[in-house]
């Protein structure tokens, strides 16, 4: 069965770059373009990881990155930004891990398979305490 990674980033480009990146490594995708909107969707379908931006309208990626890693958490979340000095937020509000934009595919997929293998292993919790960081 296939993994479904949400998607979140208010940049069009971003999505669509990184949708393309995960379809071809075999994953489905979900897209949401706020942070509420990913709340939504998020309860609406099966997702088992989350690509978050931190930048996003109507609900920030801090607060929707709490409110997964509050309610989900099983599922890890790999906060993405452009903003340098994020890594004790990021670990702060629940993420897995935190990759810094420009991304690299080889390096988000890496961090991917990491993650979801953790999962896995560790069942409930995601991450099983482990913060993977990768910079620019």
């Amino acid at each position: 069965m296939k993994k479904t990674i949400m998607v979140v980033d208010d940049d069009a480009s971003v999505r669509e770059s990184v949708n393309k990146v995960l379809r071809e490594a075999g994953y489905e995708t979900a897209m949401a373009a706020g942070g509420l909107e990913a709340v939504v969707r998020f309860d609406s379908g099966s997702v088992d990881l989350v690509l978050l931006d931190i930048g996003l309208p109507n609900q920030n990626g801090w607060e929707t990155c709490r409110h997964l890693a509050r309610e989900h958490s099983d599922t890890s979340i790999i906060v993405m930004t452009g903003q340098p000095g994020q890594f004790k937020p990021a670990l702060a509000s629940g993420a897995a891990a935190l990759m810094e934009k420009p991304l690299d595919a080889h390096e988000l997929l890496h961090t991917i398979q990491l993650l979801l293998g953790k999962q896995k292993e560790s069942g409930p919790g995601g991450s099983n305490g482990t913060f993977y960081y990768v910079g620019a």
